[in-house]
């Protein structure tokens, strides 16, 4: 990340045009929401923003690190939970409104496998996690396994579901893939096709919701464990 503020302004020493990072970060989203990860250049940003390519640089130093501001912006979008909830009801409630945030905006989803979310707004989120947890009566150890889970947890799941695509598009997708699994050889893949009819039926957020519930219940289990 940069040792500059997201928010921070310059002015284009080429226009005149004067410019703070945060605006380059709606307008590249923007891009990215409507046409995509793989058409998303910088020549592309530039010209949206009405500027001349070379001047990007003076405010961010790389597409990657561009691509790091994007990330911690979704991240900024993810409301925190009810303080009243339940700590695990609190962590769900956080868990499905950070994937609901990356899938509504699917380039940035694709961005998180192989990053460490190390922005403010990141970070706000893992303390937020962590502070849940410890208050709740687990030690740092657990709090600290609850932070990194969750996280892997959802970037996975939602840059999976990305993969296959929303809407009617990741409706094709999933129908074919389900044709091709129950066109397999039952004899060499016996269980596979014998669940091909119902492995991918039903709504994904339901499968999000029970993989997580599966997660916070063995947290659950540790912290009555260690509280007999």
């Amino acid at each position: 990340m940069s040792d500059n503020p997201i928010g921070a302004a310059f002015r284009d020493d080429d226009t005149g045009v004067r410019l703070d990072r945060a605006e380059i970060v709606r307008v590249a989203l923007e891009l990215l929401d409507t046409q995509g990860l793989d058409t998303f250049s910088m020549r592309k940003l530039a010209q949206a923003l009405e500027i001349k390519s070379p001047s990007l640089y003076w405010h961010v130093r790389s597409k990657e690190e561009l691509y790091d501001l994007i990330i911690d912006t979704v991240y900024g979008k993810c409301p925190l939970p009810d303080e009243t909830l339940a700590w695990d009801a609190r962590l769900t409630e956080l868990a499905l409104s950070l994937r609901k945030v990356f899938l509504e905006h699917p380039a940035a989803a694709r961005l998180l496998p192989g990053r460490v979310p190390a922005g403010p707004n990141a970070l706000r989120v893992g303390d937020h996690i962590i502070g849940i947890m410890r208050r709740a009566g687990f030690d740092d150890r657990y709090a600290s396994y609850a932070y990194l889970i969750l996280h892997f947890y959802i970037a996975g799941f939602a840059s999976l579901e990305v993969a296959f695509g929303k809407g009617s598009a990741g409706d094709v997708r999933l129908a074919d893939f389900g044709a091709f699994l129950g066109g397999l050889p039952a004899e060499r893949y016996p269980d596979l096709t014998a669940v091909s009819d119902v492995l991918l039926g039903g709504r994904v957020t339901d499968r999000f919701a029970f993989g997580l519930e599966g997660i916070l219940r063995r947290f659950a289990e540790e912290l009555g464990e260690s509280t007999d």
